[in-house]
């Protein structure tokens, strides 16, 4: 398998992640305290033990990547979970986007696209 894809594929698990465990935590409310019955109940929310296994398999493929190309190439892709997550959270969460955002996003993306082709 290509080594771009495998790293998209940690990037998407890895994003997955995040966006299952904001899920869960609206789903649970904020946290006053962090007793242990907080923390019981943020970890059997299926939401957080979904976006635990999506980490799980993100580093499963992270490993993978890192087996097959320099940690210098490898590691800078981490910066298009933000891009994602920056996408998703508009579309799921409706959460406000702003012109500096958006530039914000697109240098990200040209970095990595200037990476690929170095």
């Amino acid at each position: 398998m290509n080594i771009l894809v495998i790293i998209l594929i940690g990037i998407l698990f890895a994003s997955s992640g995040q966006i299952l465990w904001k899920i869960g935590m609206i789903e649970t409310g904020p946290l006053s305290s962090l007793s242990l019955h907080s923390a019981l109940v943020v970890v059997m929310n299926p939401w957080v033990i979904g976006g635990l296994i999506c980490y799980g398999l993100s580093t499963v493929f992270w490993l993978i990547s890192l087996s097959r190309a320099d940690l210098s190439f490898v590691y800078p892709f981490i910066a298009l979970t933000f891009v994602i997550i920056f996408i998703a959270s508009a579309i799921l969460f409706h959460e406000s986007i702003s012109i500096t955002r958006i530039f914000g996003a697109s240098i990200i993306v040209l970095g990595i696209i200037v990476l690929v082709k170095g």
